[in-house]
């Protein structure tokens, strides 16, 4: 057994250990380790270690500190649009009959424990406790460094992944790498055709990294860190070369929106010559022409990089339709997408379900698409319930978006909970900012307050003596 192993038993065990001394600081650990580490489904020493063990224990001494400080209470707003989705996907699940139910119900058991339990658990945590905030801030920042670090370096590495190769090795997981490795690349500056830095999966780090563009890019706007602009410029070279276009274009379609609803010249002024400047790098080099040519290339024949067209998204669809022909409105029941690669591998028209609305659609029918889309209605109206300014709606509006557009290009395999727990994460982090900001103005500023705004570099709206 290596260090790297021992490391990695010992930061995972750490998350547990810590959540009985400091709850911060284990969901800190917590955080840092979905960053830096692939996977948590493992057995050591007739111990099994899963996330939803991790989350349950973690609750549960939420809830037990939270009992104690009967001062502070459970915050349920941010939630609610979740429990609105989850709770009317099981309902639906009622109805159908491909599936046995408690199949259904394991899926999405153990699907709303990853997504509501952390989440719910970093928002209270936020709001009764503004240091937790800047814990995790620290935390993710340096995380999402390290691995974008990490990513730079596996472009020279043809394709394989020596860390997780190591620890997969050691579990008797999956190596994913080992599929890359063998495909040709697209860029003549990069040995690997797909990175996946020290995630899972390539998809995985290419919706890290677009949660993380936005994040950092909105911590930017709050404490003007000229050094954070080095960070989104690593992220954003990290999306070049992991192979992920998604990732590119739901950042694209993201910022796009942001610029229209912000409005701000002097961003509008810098964006159009970062663009010129990509156009300009983007003629002189093959490889990234017909990365780029790939987005308008409806047929898929324009360009050399392979990959979806529009032709073959619309073939998708239509077999998504045909399969649910008699199960219209609830569909196949939850989680069937998923029990269907499993029976009998990849699907002969819709292939891996690479689309949110294709799993949707086989899994809840047009009832579960429309629940879907109220519950990311309720996602946009929860923000501007939260939040007065402007500018933090539309970057918390911007985050949905880019999920949106992710999970519509490559389907939701486990993504809602990083969504949930980096939604929460920023939510509360402009709420805290915030409300900090107007109690700065105010004068009205408390011995926490002070220490927080010191450390936001809030000096600018108020000199703290």
């Amino acid at each position: 057994m290596n260090f790297i192993i021992v490391g990695v038993l010992i930061f995972a065990f750490s998350i547990i250990v810590f959540s009985f001394i400091d709850l911060r600081l284990s969901i800190t650990i917590y955080i840092s380790y979905l960053i830096l580490v692939p996977y948590l489904e493992f057995r050591v020493v007739g111990f099994p270690m899963s996330y939803n063990l991790v989350n349950t224990i973690l609750f549960a001494v939420f809830l037990y500190q939270f009992t104690i400080n009967k001062r502070i209470k459970l915050n349920f707003q941010f939630i609610s649009p979740f429990l609105f989705l989850y709770f009317s996907l099981l309902y639906l699940s009622l109805f159908t009959r491909e599936i046995p139910w408690s199949i259904q119900f394991n899926g999405w058991r153990a699907s709303f424990m990853q997504t509501c339990l952390i989440s719910f658990i970093i928002w209270n945590l936020a709001l009764a406790d503004r240091k937790f905030l800047i814990y995790f801030k620290q935390a993710f920042l340096l995380s999402i460094t390290i691995a974008g670090i990490y990513g730079l370096f596996l472009m020279k590495m043809e394709g394989l992944n020596p860390y997780v190769s190591m620890i997969t090795d050691y579990f008797g997981i999956e190596d994913i790498s080992l599929r890359y490795s063998k495909l040709e690349t697209r860029l003549d500056f990069s040995t690997a055709r797909n990175i996946q830095s020290t995630m899972a999966h390539p998809m995985t780090w290419g919706l890290m990294l677009s949660f993380s563009t936005i994040i950092v890019f909105a911590i930017y706007l709050k404490t003007k860190n000229r050094k954070l602009l080095l960070l989104i410029a690593l992220i954003g070279f990290n999306i070049l070369i992991s192979g992920v276009r998604t990732g590119i274009a739901a950042i694209t379609i993201g910022f796009v929106y942001f610029l229209i609803r912000f409005r701000n010249i002097k961003l509008i002024i810098l964006t159009l010559f970062a663009l010129i400047a990509i156009t300009v790098i983007v003629q002189y080099n093959e490889n990234l022409s017909n990365l780029f040519a790939s987005f308008t290339d409806f047929t898929g024949q324009k360009s050399d990089v392979s990959g979806s067209s529009i032709t073959m998204r619309l073939n998708q669809l239509q077999g998504s339709l045909n399969e649910i022909k008699g199960d219209e409105l609830v569909g196949k029941g939850y989680g069937w997408t998923v029990y269907y690669i499993s029976l009998k591998g990849t699907h002969p028209i819709i292939l891996n379900f690479e689309s949110l609305i294709f799993m949707v659609l086989c899994n809840s029918g047009y009832i579960g698409l429309l629940v879907w889309i109220i519950f990311f209605l309720l996602l946009l109206l929860l923000n501007r319930k939260i939040l007065a300014l402007k500018t933090d709606i539309f970057l918390m509006d911007t985050f949905v978006i880019v999920f949106v557009a992710y999970a519509t290009g490559t389907g939701e395999y486990g993504y809602m909970g990083f969504f949930a727990l980096f939604y929460s994460f920023l939510l509360a982090y402009l709420l805290t900012y915030q409300q900090a900001e107007i109690r700065a103005k105010q004068k009205i500023v408390t011995r926490a307050e002070k220490r927080y705004i010191r450390f936001e570099l809030f000096n600018k709206y108020i000199c703290i003596r």
